[in-house]
């Protein structure tokens, strides 16, 4: 296979960017900030973007006009949702947030989907749901929890979502199986695009230190595993071409 593009499992795009501001980015799983937002971007055809559907929760007024039903029909054309999750940070009160969390995993354990998932100062809190609510395939992302809690976590079959801040913790080497392992930027709204793939293949270097891998090697794992979600959710259709491309050439190994 001839040189794997970066693969972004988490990033952020302002709507208003054009497809041509976005043709360098690599492949990008892009997160919505709201379901407005969402609906903006969920019918657009990028070869390279996999738009998601999502609540954020430090989002006020994104919580605060959820509707589940709105989310219920846009999860059915986009095979990643997100981003969604706790955060006891937030202004957003937590019984709000944990409202929202909910619906939004009553929905994914029917419909399968990458779920891609916020948890900051909440590490324990989206454990607990997950548990009380298994869904399929749950992404943690930048994923902050201690060594005990990513155990329990690897154990529902959650994934991790890995930013450079998080890249060099021990426990991606000691707690997390290296195919639960994805690679993120968590790129800002209003960056550049073609920033990104210099961002993750920092973190893919970062990576190869605790994982004992070549930096293309993790790369490589990254694709690997995103090509197992997909396969277990379902959702190759709903995929753009060119992801969906690089995905059945993985299938098919």
């Amino acid at each position: 296979m001839k040189t794997l593009l970066s693969l972004d499992a988490h990033a952020h795009f302002d709507p208003a960017r054009t497809p041509e501001e976005l043709q360098d980015s690599g492949i990008v799983l892009a997160m919505t900030l709201s379901l407005n937002e969402a609906a903006r971007v969920i019918g657009r055809r990028e070869p390279n973007i996999a738009w998601g559907v999502g609540c954020h929760p430090r989002k006020l007024k994104a919580q605060e006009d959820f509707n589940v039903d709105q989310f219920g029909e846009l999860v059915e054309h986009t095979a990643i949702v997100g981003e969604v999750g706790l955060d006891t940070g937030s202004r957003v009160p937590l019984e709000q947030q944990l409202r929202t969390f909910r619906q939004v995993l009553a929905i994914v354990a029917e419909l399968p989907r990458l779920v891609s998932i916020h948890s900051y100062r909440a590490t324990g809190l989206v454990i607990e749901e997950l548990r009380r609510q298994p869904i399929a395939i749950p992404v943690l992302h930048w994923w902050t929890g201690n060594v005990e809690e990513t155990r329990e976590a690897v154990a529902l079959g959650c994934y991790f979502s890995v930013h450079s801040a998080v890249a060099r913790h021990s426990k991606f080497r000691t707690a997390v199986p290296a195919e639960r392992i994805l690679i993120e930027s968590d790129h800002g709204w209003a960056d550049p695009p073609a920033a990104i793939p210099c961002r993750i293949e920092w973190v893919e270097y970062l990576l190869s230190q605790p994982l004992k891998r070549s930096r293309e090697e993790v790369r490589n794992l990254a694709w690997q595993n995103l090509a197992a979600i997909i396969g277990a959710t379902g959702t190759q259709y709903l995929l753009p071409v060119q992801l969906s491309n690089l995905v059945e050439a993985y299938r098919a190994r």
